[in-house]
């Protein structure tokens, strides 16, 4: 958190106030940023993705209350409260332990209740009203229907005689046990185990023949009562499934064993040939053993597996003897909803998470480049995809210039100071000074050389005078040569000047012209001292000029006067000079005239064609010849004093063909 200024203010003013002058300030305000537990959870920042709930932060446990309690971006996922739901296959609120889902809510098809005993049949489960005596059907899944058999043998009660004894139904076969066994109204009657017995009318122990009855009675004790309560009598159970184990319900006394029992009550399920006490269980959802649990030991846990991938979901299983159709043995599906995902598969470029890693695409992804002058190459602009969001996104980066379709790696060099194949260098720049060639029309005149640099204003100097020229090492012999006086990016742009390279060591800078002063004849109204109204006309401006012999410390002129009855120096027939010429220089200094000295300057006459004053008629060989040597060359204007007679007295000076020199 950062103090505002006026809370630092306020701060600072508390500190101070004190009424006790011997009370030591504190003026120290703590300004570095603090972090705020706003809901008091001991949890601030990121760890904490809301401040004003204490129950929300990153240690929090996941509970079903439809917020991301433990700050991982999900909402009630893993809650420690969440429900149990079960399989509702057929909707009627009750389903089977089978499958099921733990969530807040109930997914759709599935139910908070179990116990339902058919999930194919909406009108059967726990509590279904049962009312007809005859359907066999457990409606409310309590192991019995409406269908009333007390005794279990398959009958219902309004069908049979007894049904309190399982030996006693329709079906069942007569023998003797002095009960109705068939249910036909007589006890015993055709009884499959009664003695034929044959009168015997002589007592002599043995019957006729031909007066014969099928009875159960046999008298053995002479009381009148057949078999009562005979001391050997054994007892027998019904073994209805035949597997040689009796059931315990059906036990009856009897002198001999009658069909269809055995000597054992050792069955649990008479109706169920592999099952008795003491069987070896196997799967095959039958209690073999008659331990009270069906298959136990020996079923294995299977997964659903919706998508046919071979790999489960974790969170709906089914336990049993083999697998289910659409069921495997393994917990490795985290998406059972797409065939392409599962623990252990490739991670492919499709928007899935196919190794069951939490992330998408991850190492398989390509980036792509927004290309906004569409010539193939993208710009720094980027995204990771598995394909280009739009057509303007492109494979290939490396744009430098993603608004110039001719600007891209590998394209076509330029010369105007670009950097076109985008390598990092301006194009066509072989000194690496960030010019392009002037060869190829670009502005650096010497591209071998980084020192050489090109002006914003133009020109490319190679050094700030002709003498600077030829100390760099770019003399090329006397020629045009590009200067900057005032150096690279100041002041004057760079120009081109005549540089001598070779007259006494060479570094000449060369003043020139830009006219002669016409041989003609210049005043009128008389001889005395004046400067020509105008001055010479030179080819570098004022300021260029300027900047040289600034930096110049030696400078010489030959100034060439041509005359007719104009003398220049010295007068003959007069024998003095006082008529002899006064100079100008560029910088306004006027040298003496009238004397033969031109102290302090160094001016000397070679040759003074001009002294006869007269016949000359601007002869070059007749001229007056003027050397000067100073650095305040070059010579702007002459003053004269025998120029102005009626007379025609003409002069002048070929000054192109006699510029100044400056080093």
């Amino acid at each position: 958190m950062r103090l505002s200024p006026l809370l630092a203010l306020t701060l600072f003013s508390l500190a101070c106030r004190s009424d006790d002058k011997d009370v030591v300030i504190d003026t120290n305000v703590d300004t570095a940023p603090q972090t705020v537990d706003e809901d008091g959870d001991g949890f601030t920042g990121e760890e904490d993705c809301d401040d004003t709930d204490p129950a929300v932060n990153a240690g929090a446990a996941e509970t079903c209350d439809g917020l991301d309690n433990d700050c991982d971006g999900e909402a009630d996922e893993d809650a420690t409260d969440a429900a149990t739901f079960y399989a509702d296959a057929d909707g009627d609120g009750f389903g089977v332990e089978a499958y099921t889902e733990t969530a807040c809510e109930a997914p759709a098809g599935y139910a908070s209740e179990i116990g339902d005993c058919d999930d194919q049949d909406a009108a059967i489960y726990p509590g279904a009203v049962e009312d007809d005596c005859l359907d066999p059907t457990d409606y409310n899944c309590d192991g019995s229907s409406g269908l009333t058999d007390g005794d279990g043998d398959g009958f219902a009660a309004c069908e049979e005689c007894d049904d309190t004894n399982r030996a006693v139904n329709p079906s069942a076969t007569e023998i003797c046990d002095d009960l109705d066994n068939n249910c036909d109204g007589e006890a015993d009657v055709g009884a499959v185990d009664a003695g034929t017995w044959y009168q015997d009318a002589d007592t002599d122990g043995y019957g006729d023949l031909d007066f014969s009855v099928e009875s159960c009675e046999i008298d053995n004790d002479c009381n009148g009562s057949v078999d009562d309560d005979a001391t050997d009598a054994a007892t027998y159970y019904s073994d209805r499934d035949q597997d040689g184990y009796g059931d315990p319900a059906t036990g009856k006394a009897s002198c001999e064993q009658p069909t269809g029992t055995v000597d054992n009550d050792g069955d649990c399920n008479d109706k169920e040939e592999l099952a008795w006490d003491g069987a070896t269980e196997v799967c095959d959802e039958v209690d073999n053993n008659c331990d009270g649990s069906v298959d136990e030991g020996l079923t294995s846990t299977y997964y659903l597996d919706s998508d046919e991938d071979g790999y489960g979901n974790p969170k709906r299983s089914v336990t049993a003897c083999s697998a289910p159709d659409g069921y495997v043995e393994n917990t490795d599906d985290c998406d059972d909803s797409e065939e392409a995902a599962y623990t252990g598969a490739s991670e492919i470029c499709d928007e899935i998470d196919n190794n069951c890693d939490g992330r998408v695409d991850e190492g398989v992804e390509s980036t792509w480049y927004l290309d906004v002058d569409g010539d193939g190459y993208g710009g720094s602009r980027s995204t990771d995809a598995c394909s280009p969001p739009t057509s303007d996104y492109v494979a290939a980066d490396g744009d430098c210039d993603d608004g110039d379709t001719d600007a891209y790696p590998g394209a076509t060099l330029g010369c105007d100071g670009g950097d076109y194949d985008c390598d990092g260098d301006v194009d066509n720049d072989a000194d690496g000074d960030g010019y392009a060639d002037a060869t190829c029309g670009g502005d650096d005149c010497d591209d071998s050389d980084a020192v050489v640099l090109p002006e914003l204003g133009g020109g490319c100097a190679l050094g700030t005078t002709c003498l600077d020229v030829l100390a760099n090492g770019y003399s090329a012999g006397d020629g045009i040569y590009t200067i900057d006086p005032d150096g690279f990016g100041v002041g004057l742009d760079p120009f081109d000047v005549e540089c001598d390279m070779t007259t006494d060591g060479g570094g000449w800078t060369v003043i020139e012209y830009a006219a002669d002063l016409t041989f003609q004849q210049q005043f009128t109204g008389g001889d005395r001292y004046r400067f020509l109204g105008t001055d010479f006309t030179l080819d570098l401006s004022d300021a260029q000029i300027t900047a040289i012999q600034a930096l110049s410390t030696e400078g010489n002129q030959t100034y060439v006067g041509l005359c007719e009855h104009v003398i220049h120096y010295y007068y003959n027939a007069g024998a003095s000079y006082a008529y002899s010429f006064g100079f100008r220089f560029f910088d306004g200094t006027e040298t003496p005239y009238g004397i033969s000295s031109y102290s302090p300057y160094d001016i000397t006459v070679t040759a003074d064609g001009c002294a006869g004053n007269g016949g000359e008629a601007g002869a070059l060989s007749k001229a007056t010849t003027f050397e000067i040597n100073s650095v305040r060359v070059p010579v702007v204007n002459v003053q004269c004093n025998d120029c102005g007679d009626t007379t025609p007295e003409k002069f002048g000076s070929p000054l192109m063909s006699y510029p100044a020199y400056l080093r």
